[in-house]
C-alpha cells in the first residue's frame, strides 16, 4: 500500500507540509491508490493565528509542556529532585 503523509495545523487545518508519496511495489497499476495519512502539528497558521483573542494565548502560555520547558528561573540541586 502506497502512503502519503500530509501535515495540517491543529486548530485551523491549514496544510504545513505534504510529503512525498511513499510508494510501493503496486504504485501506479491501475485500481492501486495512494492512502492519506494526516498528522496535527503546532496550533494555527500564521494567517489564523493573529485572529486569537489575548486571553486565549495568555492561558496557553501558564501550561508547563511537561518539563521540557526552558524556563528563565535557575534550578536548585538535581533535575530529577525537581519531579519527586
Amino acid at each position: 500500500m502506497c502512503y502519503q503523509l500530509v501535515e495540517l495545523y491543529s486548530a485551523c487545518r491549514c496544510l504545513y507540509y505534504q510529503h512525498a508519496v511513499d510508494r510501493c511495489a503496486a504504485y501506479g497499476r491501475p485500481g492501486h491508490g495512494v492512502q492519506r495519512r494526516t498528522i496535527l502539528v503546532g496550533i494555527s497558521c500564521t494567517e489564523h493565528s493573529q485572529h486569537r483573542s489575548s486571553g486565549y494565548e495568555y492561558a496557553a502560555s501558564q501550561y508547563s509542556d511537561s518539563g521540557y520547558h526552558s524556563s528563565s528561573r535557575s534550578s536548585k540541586g538535581s533535575r530529577s529532585s525537581h519531579y519527586r
